[in-house]
């Protein structure tokens, strides 16, 4: 049986997802570590690790030059962000809290299944990294559109305080970031605009979509040289 290591994210109404403790659990059947972080006490996953060996994908340098240059041009700072693109089995996504210039294999996880239960959300990964706090809006966009491939979750301000001068659709509601909530309001907001590519998370951030890596990257650059 294999191990498995599971990591579990809550919200917290003020900070967002930034760890507060963590424990380390052993048993006769797996090694499960748990990472709490808070909003009310809400679990927005919890991560079970079947595999932890990085992905093996050339596309991941691909993000990581992107990420460079998103980071060089100042429209993401910090560990602001989250990149992803469709794999066979899933998707693979940077990391929680890694800056988008420092993309590697190690710093990258696949996800290969997402389970709504009833009490909490289960994502199951390969790789060494706990997966992105916005690891259920990825999968949800992915879901409610096949035709994407990359998608780009960048904190731009600049084109979030343009976006109704520039006619660019806007969910309905602020959500907490990470939670399956503002997931759903993507999924939402995507249904009703079936040729969208380009969007914005109220009050959050930009979602550029695209068929490759590169055309999402492009994306995020075309619409800040509109603005």
């Amino acid at each position: 049986m294999p191990r498995i290591y599971q990591v579990q994210y809550v919200m917290d109404a003020y900070t967002g997802l930034t760890p507060l403790s963590a424990r380390v659990i052993l048993d006769s059947s797996n090694f499960r570590k748990e990472t709490m972080t808070a909003e009310n006490n809400a679990l927005v996953f919890s991560s079970v690790f079947l595999v932890k060996n990085p992905p093996n994908d050339e596309r991941i340098s691909q993000l990581a030059d992107w990420g460079k240059k998103l980071r060089g041009s100042g429209i993401v700072q910090g560990t602001e962000g989250n990149l992803s693109f469709r794999t066979r089995l899933g998707f693979i996504i940077t990391g929680t809290n890694v800056p988008v210039d420092s993309i590697t294999p190690e710093t990258a996880s696949e996800i290969t299944g997402v389970v709504y239960g009833l009490h909490k959300t289960s994502v199951y990964v390969k790789g060494m990294a706990v997966p992105s706090r916005e690891t259920l809006l990825h999968s949800q966009i992915y879901e409610e559109r096949p035709d994407v491939n990359a998608i780009f979750h960048v904190h731009d301000t600049a084109m979030m305080k343009k976006a109704e001068k520039l006619g660019i659709p806007v969910t309905t509601e602020e959500k907490p970031a990470g939670s399956l909530e503002l997931a759903k309001e993507a999924s939402s907001l995507l249904k009703l605009n079936k040729e969208v590519n380009y969007f914005i998370l109220k009050s959050h951030g930009c979602i550029a979509l695209g068929g490759t890596v590169d055309e999402a990257g492009r994306l995020v650059e075309e619409m800040r040289e509109r603005g």
